[in-house]
């Protein structure tokens, strides 16, 4: 998903609404974004579900905004 896309599903939703992040895809368990939890990297993905973070100096991989769950 692209950041644009992102903003538009977001456009349609309650604007004070909590934004929380999933552990894992099967739901086992949740955290609200953290208050200074984003950030830009650049992603190298490993395989279709799962990859690495690098700094935004790097020059492998593709821009990518990163979620930071409170814990």
């Amino acid at each position: 998903m692209k950041v644009k896309e992102l903003i538009k599903l977001l456009n349609d939703l309650p604007p004070e609404a909590l934004v929380v992040l999933s552990k894992d895809a099967e739901g086992n368990g949740y955290s609200p974004l953290a208050t200074d939890g984003l950030g830009l990297y650049q992603y190298v993905a490993n395989c279709t579900w799962a990859g690495e973070i690098y700094p935004t100096d790097e020059e492998e991989g593709e821009e990518a905004v990163v979620l930071w769950p409170t814990n």
